[in-house]
């Protein structure tokens, strides 16, 4: 396989925003706005954020379930309506009746209060309604109701069933046998003379449609039917008693008349029952599951907080128990093994809040260039009358992020000063933050006008013309003292340009939501924020943040990526920033001679967005079931909406309405006479894909013509690197038994090769969310990949904000950011029936999310998807799609609790919602306010211990807890949580109270974190895959494996970007590329350790230096040793070898490892490790030479005193063995290393007897900012040093620094005359250089600024003189 390695990389990071769902970062030094802006997120606490939130996705008290011919499923509720889901990704057709729910409280229109039974017939779903006494149905498809003219009215309809077209139903009537043939639907029988076909609410007919059954005051009655469907009135047999206890419901087997499936109440079970007797007089409970009570149902434990509905699809055959209390449904096979889950209990507001917030605390897009702060408020007492002094900021006490404020109290509090480690104080402490006290305005609008204006405190630099401060306040009713905070709002914006947004939350505002727009318009943001769901609020504040970043930033178009063709060819990608819009690519081609000059005039240059085709044309295809792309690769369509909306719906995203004909805002209305649009989303979801495609759905230039094409619809190349591909060429010369090479020569790989022959294709991600493969002759698009799990970060390109009177717009969303990597694999694919070679290409989504996909890309003109992870950490789910498009969803445990998600709470909840018990505290649990010391834990924390837990209570840490187990009661056995104080949790608003703060974490690495099954698709710990993967054939067996022909071939990467999640990315990831029975499969996590002395929240975003038998001489092992950086400012070395021992008689095991290096990196220093490292092996020392560089990649321009990084060179003096040299805590650090700062004659030469390496410090807050490469004897390193003036938002400078490879010794000088003499290094120009590469004796590096060169976005320099050797070039290149 020729490979040409990626050349110029930039290194991008300023956070820009558009407005709506997420944004991304513009590249440091492309704008003269690089300072991040002050956020103070001001959260409402009242006492109505314990409200809970109906509708979305939640299942609120599940009474029947139905099914279609699809498999989708439809759930009844008492007080929710009835909702479609479908069960391939368990998200809700928002295509269905109203966003995919029906509700309608009008008894003669569908009623959908107190639904008692549905079931499936000819296209609809018809529904028993108790209160209405009329059976209605359903339309599948669009959720039409039908009232069928009102024919079929049975007095308060307990049960249905629908059998051979005739419908069942038992009310006070009797029970009904109706005919659904004739379009009358007339009732040909109703049989009443017994109490149980009158009264029961237990009803079925078996499947061959022989016997109606009867389940009524613990016994079971059986009739024979007969064959006209009618039941035969005489007794079948003497009823059976059941044995059962109460049953809720029953459902017949799909092909077995003697198996039915019952819901027991009390029980909080399902059982199968077997009848044994063909007079149905004697039955045997064949399996029973199900536990007591609220918890998240997997394969090994299902529960049931008092089991109603139970229902089998006939076509699928699956069975599905609705938990009444639990507020879940449950799907099993027809042997009761579990499936999956369906809903939710619907979340309170506050719980709904907490999710959305740390979605984007968490979200590495807008975290590098917002300051975040955070602070609660309510009232100082009695609603608005309450005192100002319990509010407002006038002091803070200890440090920046763990300090506190003053006031600070249970209604008011600035819990997070505005800093750039505010983000992961936010998601550390938020869960606390629980509901009570009053909503007054006064107190938000003080806390805000009292920090900004701090003359101590405030997070404002008068220095920084550019900065941009701003109040985002969320609240969820009617508040007090308006106009008071409305003078301060707008004094705020008059006297010092600092904008207030408000979002009203919840649905439940009413008249309210006057005065929040009131206030945005004061605060000048225009208008009010609407967020009726827990999605949306994420959603908004995104767009709000969008909003707030893209205002400040100015920008030139910067090159990207670029690759160097042996043939002569030079691929470089650029893109330019269009404010509002999404970002405008280009991938190019331009003539390289052998010696390195660019021929710009050359007849076969291209540019790939002049070559696209018309959106009509274009090949664009994912993996959606039920839609093959194989038959033309073009199955990413408008008339595929509804599957490929199941996939914009999987983690919890919505396609806002946009474009409307009557829907509020008003502004949706814009085009409402262009044909299309509609009220609903459905346009939307079809807009979005054509937009996708490049139609100019969101009206960029204002003419409402919404299906033309596109000035430039190709999106931006931002960090993802080019693959070149053409005919399989990888090497089959070995040299020992150990190589890839030598596995391949005896595989027939040279056979395979000389047979196949194809286009040379270009692959490269871009953040329109898709892969594309350029045809590398011609610069045209051959097709594009959405990779289906990117798909889902689509919606949040729609902005309802930018739908503005003369034009339209969108948001920039991060899509396919990752860089593919391709490998020649010798192994059986889901599509063969025997091993074969193939090219497969893996696909990390980079900043796009935490996953991949991975493709066979063997005939490049029918690729083919083999599977695709996912981790959702917000939702807490591990995503897998296989090669048919079957989504499987793993789920795993928050590791937060607040009081609103402990059982004692949610009891007391439901009692206030339902109107039962008093408004009291008490710990009985039999009202609507629960206080105690005792506490129950949540089903998935049973088997916790204190010792992995951890607790806050008021904002600081809590010790005061012990964990037991009750020991009798209706609670034996269950896990409970003991506080030295008493808590208290309120289920409705009190007037003068609040709930404790209090909130439970579980630690990182404890046993119930993850995916518990199965554990092979335990992906939890991934996080945002910014890596590029590294492909080899590892041994199965470890230790001692002599036997190459069964290694694996795996994939290793970093564990990723975890944001500001403790826990996430922190580790080493090992992919199997090749298992059939777990497509996709984790083989291996190795943790790496955090420093306890670091308070940097360590991840690993770096690619590992992986040196196997074929990228290194003289290895004697198979598999490899792999090195990685992190953000901590380790180098942690791995053992994935056969190597049993370390060389000195110690034995070693694969999966080993061990700390190298430290560089002492905390937030102060800023020595983090975001980028990739070098290596080689030294010619003088023969050491591997290991380079890395230090700089806070999301912060570049950052000039915070104490900020000192590092150019590093670290020898790893046990290579090419593996040894244990040290932990964490004890690794070796500078003070073993040589400090080469100042030397230029190499008198620091690091003496290797003694010495691990060298170092040298980068003066004037200098970063790093692209991983070193090597060359010649030398290392170069990029560098920024931002600027140096009193205002910090001009742009800084660039340089690039040479050292000696193995002394350090600064050769910059051998680059050309400095600038300055002060100059450490050499001046190339102003803004942010990517890596550098080498080609023909000159070095390029891409620009994100202005080059000192004629070229303006590329420097190119003659290398500078070093030792010549053949072998002594980058690790890189040699890979």
């Amino acid at each position: 396989m020729r490979f040409k390695l990626i050349l110029l990389k930039i290194i991008l990071s300023l956070f820009f925003i558009s407005s709506n769902a997420i944004a991304k970062n513009l590249p440091p030094g492309s704008g003269i706005s690089d300072v991040p802006a002050n956020v103070l997120i001001l959260l409402d606490k009242s006492g109505s954020m314990s409200a809970r939130m109906t509708g979305g996705a939640s299942t609120q008290y599940p009474v029947a379930v139905a099914y279609d011919t699809n498999g989708d499923v439809f759930i009844g509720s008492n007080t929710d309506g009835i909702k479609k889901f479908d069960y391939s990704t368990n998200t809700l057709d928002t295509n269905w009746a109203s966003s995919g729910s029906h509700m309608s409280w009008s008894t003669s229109n569908c009623y959908s209060y107190y639904i008692r039974g549905m079931a499936y017939h000819g296209g609809y779903i018809y529904v028993a309604s108790f209160y209405s006494s009329y059976i209605y149905r359903l339309d599948v498809t669009t959720g039409a109701c039908d009232m069928m003219n009102n024919r079929i009215y049975h007095r308060y309809p307990r049960a249905l069933d629908i059998r051979n077209n005739k419908l069942y139903v038992v009310g006070n009537d009797g029970t009904g046998v109706y005919d659904l043939s004739q379009s009358t639907f007339p009732r040909i029988q109703n049989y009443n003379s017994q109490n149980y076909a009158r009264f029961t609410e237990v009803m079925t007919t078996d499947q061959s449609g022989s016997h109606i059954y009867w389940y009524y005051n613990n016994r079971i009655y059986t009739h024979k039917l007969n064959a006209n469907g009618t039941i035969n009135t005489n007794v079948f047999a003497q009823p059976v008693y059941s044995s059962l206890g109460f049953v809720r419901q029953v459902d017949a087997h799909p092909t077995d008349d003697n198996v039915q499936y019952v819901s027991r109440w009390n029980n909080h079970a399902l059982t199968k029952i077997t009848f044994t007797s063909s007079n149905k007089q004697a039955f045997r409970q064949t399996k029973t599951v199900g536990r007591c009570c609220n918890g998240t149902s997997n394969a090994s434990t299902q529960y049931f907080y008092y089991p109603w509905a139970v229902s089998v699809d006939t076509t699928n055959n699956r069975v599905m128990g609705g938990s009444y209390y639990g507020n879940t449904v449950v799907a099993y096979d027809l042997n009761l093994n579990w499936i999956k889950n369906f809903g939710a209990s619907p979340k309170t507001r506050m719980q709904g809040a907490h999710e959305a917030i740390k979605a984007i605390v968490t979200d590495s897009s807008l975290t590098a260039g917002v300051n975040f702060g955070f602070a609660y408020w309510s009232s100082g007492g009695w609603w608005w009358w309450g005192s100002s002094s319990s509010y407002g900021f006038t002091n803070w006490t200890g440090d920046i992020t763990t300090g506190k404020a003053t006031p600070c109290n249970s209604s008011n509090c600035l819990t997070v000063r505005a800093h750039k480690q505010g983000a992961q104080r936010i998601n550390s402490t938020i869960t606390s933050v629980q509901p009570g006290g009053g909503t007054d305005a006064l107190a938000w609008a003080q806390i805000g006008e009292q920090y900004y204006l701090h003359n101590k405190f405030s997070p404002i630099d008068k220095n920084l013309s550019c900065q941009n401060s701003y109040l985002l306040v969320i609240g969820d009713g009617q508040w007090g003292n308006h106009s008071n905070a409305k003078q301060k709002v707008a004094k705020l914006l008059s006297q010092h340009k600092i904008k207030t947004f408000t979002v009203a939350y919840g649905g439940g505002l009413g008249s309210g939501i006057n005065n929040f727009n009131d206030m945005a318009q004061a605060g000048g943001t225009n208008s009010v924020i609407v967020a009726n769901t827990t999605a949306s609020l994420k959603s908004q504040l995104k767009a709000a943040i969008s909003q707030i970043i893209a205002s400040k930033l100015s920008f030139t178009a910067p090159a990207i990526t670029a690759t160097i063709e042996k043939g002569g060819s030079l691929f470089q990608a650029q893109f330019d920033y269009v404010q509002n819009k999404e970002w405008e690519g280009t991938l190019t081609r331009t003539a390289i001679s052998s010696s390195g000059v660019i021929d710009v005039n050359d007849a076969g240059n291209w540019s790939a967005a002049k070559m696209l085709p018309a959106p009509s044309s274009r090949k664009i295809w994912t993996e959606i079931q039920g839609k093959d792309y194989k038959t033309d690769y073009n199955n990413f369509i408008d008339s595929n909406f509804t599957q490929i909306n199941s996939l914009f719906q999987l983690t919890n995203n919505e396609v806002s309405d946009y474009h409307s004909k009557s829907s509020n805002p008003s502004n949706t209305q814009r085009c409402k006479n262009t044909s299309g649009v509609a009220n609903g989303n459905d346009d939307d979801i079809k807009g979005l894909i054509n937009f996708v495609r490049g139609q100019d759905y969101f009206d960029y230039d204002g003419d409402c013509n919404l299906t033309e094409t596109r000035d430039n619809p190709l999106g931006d190349i931002y960090h993802s690197e080019m693959v070149v591909v053409g005919n399989p060429s990888a090497e089959t010369a070995f040299v020992g038994t150990n190589q890839e090479a030598y596995f391949r020569s005896i595989n027939g790989y040279d056979a395979w090769a000389a047979s196949t022959t194809r286009d040379e294709m270009i692959y490269v991600g871009a953040n329109d969310g898709m892969l594309h493969a350029f045809n590398s002759k011609t610069g045209k698009e051959e097709w594009a990949f959405v990779p289906p799990f990117v798909a889902v970060n689509m919606p949040n390109m729609v902005n309802v904000n930018l739908n503005r009177s003369g034009v339209g717009g969108s948001n920039a969303i991060y899509g396919v950011d990752g860089s593919p990597v391709v490998h020649d694999m010798y192994f059986k694919s889901a599509y063969d029936t025997a091993k074969k070679w193939h090219t497969i290409m893996m696909v990390p989504y980079g900043r796009g999310g935490a996953g991949f996909s991975v493709l066979d890309v063997t005939n490049p003109k029918k690729p083919l998807h083999l599977y695709s992870v996912l981790n959702d950490h917000v939702q807490h789910n591990v995503h897998i799609m296989d090669h048919t498009g079957n989504v499987t969803s793993n789920p795993y445990i928050a590791t937060s609790y607040g009081m609103g998600s402990l059982p004692d709470s949610i009891k007391v909840e439901d009692n206030a919602q339902n109107g039962t018990g008093a408004e009291v505290c008490d710990s009985t649990g039999n009202n609507r306010c629960f206080k105690s010391k005792i506490w129950r834990l949540p089903s998935e924390l049973q088997n916790v211990s204190a010792s992995d837990l951890t607790v806050q209570y008021k904002g600081k840490a809590y010790t005061g807890f012990t964990v037991s187990k009750f020991t009798s009661g209706a609670y034996n056995g269950q896990s409970y949580i003991s506080f030295n104080d008493t808590m208290y949790y309120y289920g409705y608003n009190p007037t003068n109270a609040a709930t404790s703060d209090v909130g439970i974490y579980v630690k990182p690495g404890s046993a119930l974190t993850g995916v518990q099954s199965p554990k092979e698709y335990d992906y939890s710990q991934l996080g945002e895959t910014w890596a590029s993967p590294r492909i080899f054939r590892m041994p199965n067996t470890g230790a001692g494996d002599s036997n190459p022909a069964d290694d694996i071939y795996v994939a290793v990467m970093g564990g990723g970007f975890g944001a500001q999640h403790s826990g996430f990315g922190s580790n080493l990831t090992i992919v199997n590329l090749e298992d059939t029975t777990y497509p996709g499969k984790l083989e291996k996590v190795i943790p790496i350790e955090d420093l306890v002395s670091s308070d940097i929240v360590n991840s690993t975003p770096g690619t590992p230096v992986v040196i196997t038998p074929d990228t290194a001489r003289g290895i004697t092992f198979r598999g490899a040793l792999v090195y990685l950086s992190d953000l901590e400012g380790k180098i942690t070395k791995f053992n994935l070898t056969n190597m049993s021992d370390d060389g000195k008689g110690n034995a070693i095991k694969m999966y080993d490892s061990t700390t190298l290096f430290t560089a002492g990196s905390n937030s102060t220093n800023g020595r983090y490790m975001y980028h990739a490292m070098d290596a080689t092996v030294g010619q003088t020392t023969n050491s591997l030479w290991l380079y890395a560089g230090t700089g806070d990649y999301e912060r570049i321009g950052d000039t915070s005193a104490g900020i000192e990084n590092l150019m590093l060179g670290i020898a790893d003096p046990n290579y090419p063995r593996y040894q244990e040299v040290s932990t964490p805590t004890k690794a070796i650090d500078l003070t073993r290393c040589k400090n080469t700062t100042n030397d230029t004659t190499g008198a620091k030469c690091p003496n290797l007897q003694k010495d691990m390496g060298w170092y040298a410090v980068l003066p004037n807050k200098q970063k790093v900012t692209a991983e070193p490469s090597v060359s010649s004897g030398l290392v170069y390193f990029p560098i920024y040093q931002p600027s140096s003036s009193v205002n910090k938002c001009s742009l800084g400078d660039a340089f690039i620094c040479a050292a000696d490879d193995e002394c350090g010794t600064n050769f910059s000088s051998r680059l050309g005359q400095k600038r300055q003499t002060s100059d450490q290094c050499f001046y190339v120009g102003q803004g942010v250089l990517s890596r550098i590469v080498f080609f023909a004796g000159k070095l390029f590096a891409n620009i994100a600024g202005q080059s000192t060169q004629s070229k303006k976005d590329l420097v190119t320099l003659d290398a500078a003189s070093g030792d010549v050797s053949t072998y002594r070039s980058s690790w890189r290149h040699n890979f």
